[in-house]
């Protein structure tokens, strides 16, 4: 398990004995035993004695001009130092954080200690020690910028892997004269495929205005062609008419006739339908009487015996369901009646 490094506060700026935190709160924040924080504060004192030597001297070194070669030179050698330090503390912090978990938040709170004092130094340090090249950076972009502008409408014609800012002035002069060689040949390849262009065009308009005027001339053609098929399809159409309009006299002569003689053969059929029934009506008629004649006994007797059930007096129904059964019983007696007194 790894345990998170805690932050203590050290002013670099102040003397040794007024840094506000100490190797021994560092140990005590972790609450282990005094013999404890004796033997991890022998174990780390040492880097942090050599850190602390190495402060001020480290602090003083400025540099402000790359031809300070000397003071760019003690700039590398402190930092290099305090390197060694940090790793040999990081080293012997790793050593004796193994004992235990607890004795290892110990030995990180005093590593700490030692990485937030190296740490602002050895960035001060790599800051002196890169001034040279942080100035020749700075040479580089302005140069690039430079020749860029003064590029201008040839950069497109400049190597992409060529770094403007490295290159010596001759070089950058040759490659700008090249380049101009180029774009000069990039515009007449230009102007030749635009004229070709042109040229080609031209010849398309030509061809397109020729095909319109044989469109023309064709479609000409075919209007007088259409029109004289219209004449003589008009003609043919006017004969046909006429052949059609004697067909259809004849054909209407012809249907008058079959509805004179229909319309003849009809009333023939409805007069002897007529005479046909005028012949039943008068055989069952005369059947009629004579059945009659034969049952007037009985019909009478029917008659009287229908006429003394309707003298009946009907009795009053009052319940529904009986009414409903009554109402029926009704209508087969008035029936029944009516058949008797037929």
């Amino acid at each position: 398990m790894k345990s998170k490094r805690k932050t203590f506060t050290i002013k670099i700026s102040q003397p040794m004995e007024k840094i506000t935190v100490s190797l021994i709160t560092a140990a005590k924040a972790e609450n282990i035993a005094p013999e404890q924080i004796d033997a991890l504060q022998s174990s780390f004192m040492p880097f942090f004695q050599q850190a602390s030597d190495w402060k001020e001297k480290a602090m003083a070194i400025k540099v402000t001009h790359q031809s300070q070669k000397d003071a760019i030179k003690d700039a590398r050698t402190a930092r290099l130092a305090l390197k060694g330090i940090r790793v040999e503390t990081e080293k012997r912090r790793k050593e004796m954080k193994e004992d235990s978990l607890r004795k290892g938040k110990a030995i990180d709170g005093m590593a700490n200690v030692i990485f937030y004092l190296i740490e602002p130094i050895e960035k001060h340090l790599q800051e002196q020690e890169d001034f040279a090249a942080r100035l020749e950076a700075k040479e580089r972009d302005e140069a690039r910028y430079m020749r860029e502008v003064e590029a201008g409408p040839y950069m497109g014609f400049f190597p992409q892997s060529i770094d403007l800012g490295a290159i010596t002035d001759e070089d950058f002069g040759y490659l700008i004269k090249g380049a101009k060689l180029q774009k000069q040949a990039a515009d007449n390849e230009r102007k030749r495929q635009e004229e070709e262009a042109a040229e080609t065009a031209r010849k398309e308009q030509e061809a397109r205005e020729a095909q319109r005027l044989e469109n023309i001339r064709l479609k000409t053609e075919a209007e007088a062609a259409e029109k004289e098929r219209l004449i003589e399809r008009e003609a043919a159409n006017k004969e046909w008419r006429k052949v059609q309009n004697e067909l259809d006299a004849e054909r209407e002569a012809r249907a008058k006739i079959e509805r004179k003689v229909l319309s003849a053969a009809e009333k023939l059929q409805r007069e002897s339908e007529a005479f046909e029934a005028a012949q039943r009506m008068e055989s069952e008629y005369a059947e009629r009487i004579a059945r009659e004649a034969a049952q007037a006994p009985d019909l009478d007797k029917m008659r009287a015996y229908a006429a003394k059930i309707r003298a009946i007096e009907t009795p009053d129904i009052f319940s529904k369901e009986s009414v409903a059964q009554f109402t029926a019983f009704k209508r087969f007696l008035e029936r029944a009646l009516e058949i008797l007194e037929a």
